[in-house]
C-alpha cells in the first residue's frame, strides 16, 4: 500500500507502508578490522606466488622443450650422416657404414631464439645387424644432455638401412 501526500514544495511524495529508516553506523563501527585486511592481503600474496611460480614452471618447460628439440636435430644430423655413407654388397664391395666412422661427438645444443643460452651433448652412435641376407642394419643414435645441471635427458632415433644397389 501506499500513500500520496500532496505539499507545496513537492507536489507528489508516495510513502510505502513497509518502508523501514536504516540508521547509519557509527562511526567507530565503519571500516575493516586489521584482521579482516591480514586475511585478504595473505590471499592476495598466495595468488601472485602462484601465478610467479606457474610462470617460472612454464619458462623452465618451455626452455627443456626448446634442448629437447635441439637434441633431436643433432640425432637426425648424425642419421643423415649415417645414410649418406657407402654400403654397397656387390663387387666392389665398400662398406664405409662402420660403428669406427660414427665415433661419439660432442657437439652444441643452442636455442633457436636465444644464442646466449647452449648445451653440450654427446652422440652415441650404434650400428648392429639385424639380418645377414639381405643384409639390414639397425642404425641408433643417442643424444644425452644434461638440463639445469642435475637431471639427465637422452633423446634417441632408430632407423634401418639396406645397402646401395
Amino acid at each position: 500500500m501506499f500513500l500520496a501526500k500532496f505539499t507545496e514544495s513537492d507536489p507528489l511524495k508516495i510513502y510505502f507502508s513497509n518502508q523501514q529508516i536504516i540508521a547509519h553506523p557509527r562511526q567507530n563501527q565503519a571500516g575493516m578490522t586489521l584482521i579482516e585486511i591480514l586475511i585478504a592481503v595473505a590471499i592476495t600474496a598466495l595468488t601472485v606466488i602462484g601465478i610467479v611460480r606457474g610462470y617460472e614452471f612454464c619458462l623452465a618447460s618451455s626452455v627443456k622443450d626448446s634442448f629437447y628439440m635441439a637434441a633431436i636435430a643433432r640425432a637426425q644430423e648424425r642419421i643423415e650422416q649415417t645414410h649418406s655413407a657407402r654400403w654397397i654388397t656387390t663387387s666392389p664391395q665398400i662398406n664405409e657404414l662402420q660403428p669406427s666412422n660414427f665415433p661419439p661427438e660432442t657437439v652444441v645444443l643452442d636455442l633457436f631464439a636465444q644464442s646466449t643460452n647452449s648445451l653440450t651433448a654427446i652422440l652415441k652412435t650404434t650400428i648392429s645387424d639385424i639380418t645377414t641376407s639381405p643384409p639390414v642394419k639397425l642404425i641408433h643414435v643417442d643424444c644425452i644432455w644434461r638440463f639445469e645441471g642435475n637431471q639427465w635427458v637422452t633423446n634417441s632415433i632408430e632407423t634401418c638401412r639396406a645397402p646401395d644397389q
